[in-house]
């Protein structure tokens, strides 16, 4: 079997936001990797540098595919600094995109030639479904409707835990504002409900370690990224500051960069992405490694009907990220996709990633 044709896209699809349903335009990247004999696997990467991703998988990285065997993922991405340039070693940034979203068309590939969905070919620790956290409170509710949608998401669909996405007013100079919408949030859910706070990487080290110190009273599961470019060395230092465990990816997003993270005791919970991380073959590396340290493996960045398959295949997989700003756009461009409830992510019994396409949507919403 060959790789015969890649083709990416970009998408822009009409959703309406979580909870306040306001028109919003969501953006993503879709690349479909075609074999000689008929199977095509796809991959996704996010809205950002979407343009950039889709120019180097058509350009460069669509034809480097061409006429290899696509089973043979540690063989291709092996090869690819050596044939293109050894930027393609330290995979980061548009590079770590691209080839993430043709990794997991690799993968697609595999499942549907092996007639097994990717988290059995991963290693099937998790049969069925994984266990998910809901990013829910975004930064631009008013506190009002942070707490209203909070209620909501508890009492309607069992979501829990939560994940609260920071303000970091002032630039992150003022941390009372999300000190007291998560008070506010804690005393509307109750004391059952877990809570995850979500920097995205917002704060300096003071600041971060501030807003800590004002939370720890609140019982928080987890921060995610307290602090600019989820510098180590100042995790490593704010991990003695706090009883909340950390967690992050490193900034790099391959191996090397996420051994660092790891190695050097920065987080409580390693994170990873395969859409910014380089796919399945790079994160599974990942995965392994911060099992060697006794670390859970967790996703951030949402997108979790791709990252719930490298959760559910590796033994330490604790959770996915079930993002409801991400689930519109996923029941717009699949057919009738899985969606958490009481803090479980199904997933499917189909070969590959395991979801149907919907191909009138994906021709109407891609972007010339």
């Amino acid at each position: 079997m060959k790789v015969a044709k890649v083709e990416a896209r970009c998408l822009s699809v009409p959703i309406k936001f979580p909870f306040t349903e306001k028109p919003y335009t969501a953006d993503l990247m879709m690349v479909f990797v075609e074999t000689d004999e008929g199977i095509v696997g796809h991959g996704i990467s996010r809205d950002q540098e979407r343009f950039a991703v889709r120019e180097l998988i058509n350009r460069e990285l669509g034809p480097f595919l061409v006429g290899r065997d696509p089973i043979d993922t540690e063989k291709i991405w092996g090869d690819a600094p050596w044939e293109l340039g050894m930027s393609y070693m330290s995979r980061g940034g548009v590079i770590g995109r691209a080839i993430g979203a043709l990794d997991q068309a690799l993968w697609d590939i595999k499942g549907q030639y092996a007639n097994l969905p990717i988290y059995r070919l991963l290693g099937g620790a998790s049969p069925g479904s994984v266990r998910a956290y809901t990013t829910w409170g975004f930064n631009v509710y008013t506190q009002e409707e942070l707490v209203e949608s909070a209620i909501k998401a508890v009492q309607d669909r069992g979501h829990n835990p939560l994940k609260y996405q920071a303000v970091a007013a002032d630039r992150g100079q003022n941390v009372m504002v999300d000190a007291e919408r998560l008070r506010a949030v804690r005393e509307a859910v109750g004391d059952e409900v877990q809570l995850i706070v979500d920097c995205n990487g917002k704060f300096d080290f003071p600041h971060a370690r501030e807003l800590l110190r004002q939370i720890e009273p609140l019982n928080i599961t987890c921060v995610d990224h307290p602090v600019y470019i989820r510098d180590i060395r100042m995790m490593v230092e704010l991990r003695q500051c706090t009883s909340i465990p950390l967690a992050a990816r490193a900034a790099g997003e391959n191996q090397w960069s996420n051994r660092d993270l790891i190695a050097s005791g920065a987080v409580n919970i390693m994170h990873a992405n395969v859409l910014d991380g380089s796919g399945y073959t790079e994160c599974v590396k990942v995965a392994h490694m911060a099992e060697m340290y006794h670390l859970p493996l967790g996703t951030g960045g949402g997108w979790y009907l791709q990252n719930g398959h490298l959760i559910a295949g590796v033994r330490n997989g604790l959770w996915t990220e079930f993002h409801t700003l991400r689930e519109p756009i996923y029941e717009a461009i699949y057919v009738n996709p899985p969606v958490a409830r009481n803090g479980r992510l199904p997933l499917p019994e189909k070969p590959g990633m395991g979801f149907e396409l919907n191909e009138d949507a994906i021709a109407e919403y891609t972007e010339t």
